[in-house]
């Protein structure tokens, strides 16, 4: 049986809590091996965990055939792991990092920001996002969906890996894949009655590699997966013998996540309060930052054209799908707006090279 690596904080009853990786990994037939560098309780106690000896053991003496990153909020921790897999990467690599929640809300500091940008995505070999935070690799607001095609392209010619941005009404309900070649629309499908807390995307995605899955095929299957599609399209045979209970529904667990609501984002303020960015939004921080070129050979998209860099504004732009709003600083000096205009031109010129 092949083994899934997951390296990701576990912020116990929401979204992030492992129990919905681990639950993914063996409903899929396959072994779960984690890494997890901080936990966040209910009760709000927080437990840091040194992941050195962690990755050490994962990386060298375990054979596992993907590995997931996730919500991660330690710098020093996605530094640690770069260095690794600098040294030795010997699977693919599915990252999601959840920057930003889809109401808007700012998960990590920009430390973190940094480090994913600058070190970790460049051995990444899948990026799963959505689109407030596509919007920030990127550098430019996406309003149609012909925008957010336009901004995979983009990340993929600077940091070199394929990306799902997961959908909404901005792009008309279905996510969009670009793996180098054209972008590809992948239809959104709507959950079956008690999955929609059960699964993990990312999880998912990085399992359908682990089996060999190339990633568009990967990326259906996954989204089939976590929405409980798959399983109920197998439900009918498996309930042919009468009693059969389905092997979903097989000896469930005490603390059964599909039927343990999880709370959204929105729940979560007390949790996150403390992770919250102070003063910069990420998006700011992401327009003044050049991410270093990918050391390694990779065919850039081709754009129809590349987007000029934006002109600074009085305040953040109002996303439709946000009801929150960055809290931005406007730039006032003629220095400091000379330089974010060279800084997005070399970001630009990067792009159109495809290094």
């Amino acid at each position: 049986m092949k083994t899934v690596l997951t390296i990701s904080d576990s912020v116990e009853d929401t979204i992030f809590d492992l129990i919905r990786c681990t639950t993914t990994i063996r409903d899929l037939e396959l072994d779960p091996l984690l890494v997890v560098p901080r936990i966040v309780r209910k009760d709000g106690t927080v437990e840091l965990n040194d992941i050195s000896e962690m990755l050490d053991y994962s990386l060298d003496n375990c054979d596992f055939a993907a590995m997931n990153i996730g919500y991660i909020t330690e710098p020093e921790a996605l530094l640690g792991i770069a260095d690794r897999l600098e040294k030795q990467k010997k699977a693919p690599v599915i990252c999601c990092p959840s920057l930003i929640s889809d109401e808007g809300e700012i998960l990590v500091g920009p430390e973190v920001y940094s480090a994913l940008c600058d070190r970790l995505l460049h051995f990444a070999d899948f990026l799963i996002i959505n689109t407030i935070e596509a919007e920030t690799f990127c550098g430019f607001d996406c309003v149609i969906p012909s925008d957010f095609m336009r901004a995979a392209k983009k990340i993929f010619n600077v940091y070199g890996c394929r990306v799902l941005i997961r959908g909404n009404e901005r792009t008309a309900g279905k996510n969009v894949l670009f793996e180098g070649a054209k972008p590809v629309m992948i239809d959104a499908i709507p959950y079956e009655p008690g999955f929609e807390n059960r699964y993990s995307l990312l999880t998912a995605i990085g399992c359908e590699f682990a089996l060999g899955k190339p990633s568009e095929l990967a990326a259906s299957l996954a989204l089939e997966f976590v929405s409980g599609k798959t399983q109920a399209a197998a439900a009918p045979a498996q309930e042919a013998p009468a009693a059969a209970p389905s092997s979903v529904s097989a000896e469930p667990a005490p603390d059964e996540p599909a039927k343990t609501p999880v709370p959204s984002l929105d729940s979560m303020s007390r949790l996150t309060s403390s992770l919250v960015s102070p003063g910069k939004s990420i998006r700011d921080i992401a327009r003044e930052i050049t991410p270093a070129a990918k050391a390694q050979d990779v065919e850039p998209a081709v754009t129809s054209s590349i987007e000029k860099p934006e002109e600074p504004k009085g305040e953040v732009t109002s996303l439709a799908d946000s009801r929150y709003r960055f809290d931005a600083e406007v730039h006032n000096s003629i220095t400091e707006l000379q330089s974010l205009r060279d800084r997005l031109n070399n970001l630009n010129r990067l792009a159109d090279s495809g290094k």
